[in-house]
């Protein structure tokens, strides 16, 4: 395993499946098609979450909420409410947290908010959730309420309940592997993001993006 850097700076990214790589810069959308950054353009955007079926959904720095209809040529549609972060898993699976750090999930097109407060939420299609708190403290829903997790981290992100990856306050990052962690040793990411079939990208310090990679 190691790790390789792709063209290119970004702020904030996700990864969805097949590579399915969708970043921010500059509060502009991007998508990696291989070989270049493809453009998305029509909405300034803080925040970008792609899900397992290729949702694409995003934050404004005014909290407002996004989703892409059509693909990368395709039309922003607004969504009711604010949130200043979202996390997709797939159209079934979509939760988020505003700016007072109150948690939401979306459900018959309706925002429905659960106890407890989340500076970042992590949602899968199969359903797993899990967030971490303004103190990077960890925690984890079991359908009705978050269970708190050991550990520390500042960002978190899940693709299943077998695919979670964090980021601490040293940007080291961390695997959850048989009911603990696992650090992901010869890298430092600032922001993490898992696929579904467990593939690795994040961004670093100075804005590079990396992924981790079998070597063959």
């Amino acid at each position: 395993m190691s790790w390789k850097q792709i063209d290119g700076y970004l702020q904030q990214l996700d990864i969805g499946p097949d590579y399915e790589l969708w970043g921010v810069d500059d509060n502009q959308v991007f998508k990696w098609n291989v070989k270049s950054w493809l453009h998305a353009k029509g909405v300034m955007v803080s925040n970008i979450a792609v899900g397992a079926d290729f949702s694409v959904w995003c934050t404004t720095k005014d909290y407002k909420i996004y989703r892409l209809v059509g693909g990368i040529d395709g039309e922003w549609m607004k969504v009711d409410g604010f949130l200043k972060q979202v996390s997709v898993g797939d159209e079934n699976h979509v939760w988020g947290v505003n700016s007072k750090d109150e948690v939401f999930y979306r459900r018959d097109n309706i925002w429905v908010q659960v106890p407890g407060n989340l500076s970042q939420v992590s949602v899968a299609a199969d359903g797993t959730c899990w967030g971490v708190n303004a103190n990077h403290k960890i925690f984890r829903w079991d359908g009705e309420n978050w269970i708190s997790v050991d550990g520390s981290l500042k960002q978190i992100k899940v693709a299943s309940v077998h695919h979670v990856v964090g980021v601490n306050d040293k940007n080291e990052i961390f695997l959850w592997e048989n009911g603990d962690w696992r650090i992901v040793e010869g890298g430092l990411l600032k922001y993490v993001s898992i696929s579904p079939e467990g593939n690795i990208w994040g961004i670093n310090e100075n804005d590079e993006i990396w992924y981790l990679t079998n070597d063959e």
